[in-house]
């Protein structure tokens, strides 16, 4: 499972996905108009691929005969666990075999894990970075599943072996201690060295030492290692 997926302007993952054969391939389930708007026209540029959209779970039923969705993004950021369920049990009939990525409001782990139960393939909270968000979704798209690894960690925290610590004369100092966690975070060079009041370029600088001291060869692999 892929735990994080971290932006970077010149490390960004990519997966691609062959979204030709089909005119919609994503449906978007989103009851408030100006929310569900705002998300069709995010993701339709960044995917590159057709999105429908519909207000509720019974519109995409009525409306979507003969289109098959590679994806549907399920928004549960008024649901609780039981609405969820309910949810997720209605679009895995409605959609067989189409991957579902549940969209929430908070990083609420009970209700990440209570969604992949029955069924979703990922699970992607709005507070979230955007590029993080679609590559997220870009992920599920080519096959894999996605959910924050510290919604699992914060469960089952004897689960997770202990990784080494860096070789010697290779630790991490505390300033890029701080560049690690922006780049868990997903944040971008740009909005590191505003945060941390340094340059982009002191930033850049300081990214690439990280990767170097932790042989990662791009910031989703120094997301992974630290």
């Amino acid at each position: 499972m892929l735990d994080t997926i971290v932006r970077d302007d010149e490390d960004l993952p990519s997966y691609r996905v062959d979204c030709a054969r089909t005119v919609a391939t994503i449906a978007i389930v989103e009851s408030r108009p100006f929310f569900r708007e705002c998300i069709r026209r995010s993701l339709q540029p960044s995917l590159g691929v057709s999105v429908a959209t519909y207000s509720k779970l019974s519109d995409l039923r009525e409306r979507s005969r003969g289109v098959r969705f590679d994806l549907v993004v399920l928004s549960l950021m008024d649901a609780n666990g039981e609405a969820c369920a309910k949810a997720l049990k209605e679009v895995s009939e409605l959609a067989a075999g189409c991957a579902v990525v549940a969209l929430g409001a908070h990083d609420d782990a009970d209700l990440a894990r209570a969604a992949i139960r029955h069924g979703a393939k990922g699970y992607v909270p709005v507070t979230m970075g955007f590029e993080l968000a679609v590559e997220a979704i870009r992920f599920v798209l080519a096959g894999g599943t996605y959910v924050p690894t510290d919604y699992f960690l914060a469960a089952n925290p004897l689960s997770v072996p202990a990784l080494p610590p860096p070789p010697r004369g290779r630790s991490l100092t505390d300033r890029e201690q701080g560049i690690v966690r922006a780049i868990q975070e997903g944040k971008s060079n740009k909005v590191i060295a505003r945060d941390l009041n340094i340059s982009i370029s002191t930033a850049k600088v300081h990214v690439r030492n990280v990767m170097k001291k932790l042989n990662a060869r791009n910031r989703t692999e120094v997301a992974m290692k630290a």
